[in-house]
């Protein structure tokens, strides 16, 4: 879900109920009564069935049938049992768990041509990202690391980490889940399904974010808040001014995560939770 809205922002693209999707989770994961209905194409068509399909829908199917607009679906192979693969644009969105993300990416790799000069291709930043350090151009960096031996930065903190391994299904910590983590922007929360397994069956991790904002296209919060916070109270740009407050300390970042553990657990049936560690190996043999 948060994936899902982050790849929409990133792409200036708006959520909405995306058909064949709904279709597709009925279809595998519960009954469809369409009344074999002929499909309209027209606008008032396309929401009447909208409309249809969320009303069959339960709130974790409607939330996953919930996509970036002009979404594709990828069927990769033949197999009618096979999950497609979500495209938005140029980006191809893969699961989360390591087997289905291992399967996928053998998929892809068959999938898509091989061009060295997509491979080779790098995103440009604006000299505004360059100096806030945001810039895509990996191999540009490493170039800068690998020739800059004596440089003495320090690397970034890391927060405290948390897996909390339930016995519940993911659909059922929809709501849950999805209310933690409105209350705790400054925290990244992963939630994985644990295939055949009698006993265990979602891992959700938890993180505080380095970031004291967001990144979006443009990396426009990022710049503004930067903006914004070296101006002094008469709206004049203190150039000398740090950007401290861009970034979380490690202490602040394990405040944020610490918080928004305890508030998870609060909302998640206690009889579900097997256990917590300081981990977020997705592993559990």
């Amino acid at each position: 879900d948060v994936t899902i809205k982050s790849v929409a922002e990133a792409l200036g693209l708006d959520m909405e109920m995306h058909c064949e999707m709904a279709e597709l989770l009925l279809e595998k994961m519960g009954s469809s009564d369409t009344g074999g209905e002929d499909s309209d194409s027209s606008d008032s068509g396309v929401e009447n069935r909208r409309q249809s399909l969320v009303s069959q829908m339960s709130e974790g199917q409607v939330k996953m049938a919930t996509l970036p607009t002009s979404s594709v679906l990828q069927y990769l192979t033949n197999d009618s049992e096979e999950w497609p693969v979500l495209q938005c644009q140029n980006l191809f969105i893969l699961p989360g768990v390591p087997a289905y993300f291992e399967k996928k990416i053998q998929q892809l790799a068959a999938y898509l041509p091989i061009a060295s000069s997509d491979l080779a291709r790098t995103t440009a930043a604006s000299p505004e990202e360059e100096d806030l350090g945001l810039s895509l151009d990996f191999d540009n960096q490493q170039h800068s690391q690998t020739t800059d031996q004596q440089s003495t930065t320090s690397p970034r903190p890391r927060s405290d980490t948390y897996r909390i391994v339930l016995s519940l299904e993911e659909t059922s910590i929809v709501s849950a889940l999805n209310a933690s983590v409105g209350a705790h922007p400054h925290v990244s929360f992963g939630s994985y399904p644990i295939v055949d397994d009698p006993e265990y069956k979602t891992i959700i991790t938890l993180e505080g974010r380095f970031y004291n904002g967001g990144y979006t296209k443009g990396s426009q919060r990022l710049l503004e808040k930067s903006l914004t916070d070296r101006l002094d109270n008469n709206g004049i740009e203190e150039t000398k001014k740090p950007l401290q407050s861009l970034f979380f300390s490690k202490e602040e970042m394990d405040r944020n995560v610490a918080l928004a553990l305890e508030d998870i657990k609060s909302r998640l049936p206690e009889e579900g939770v097997l256990f917590i560690d300081n981990c977020d190996d997705l592993r559990m043999k």
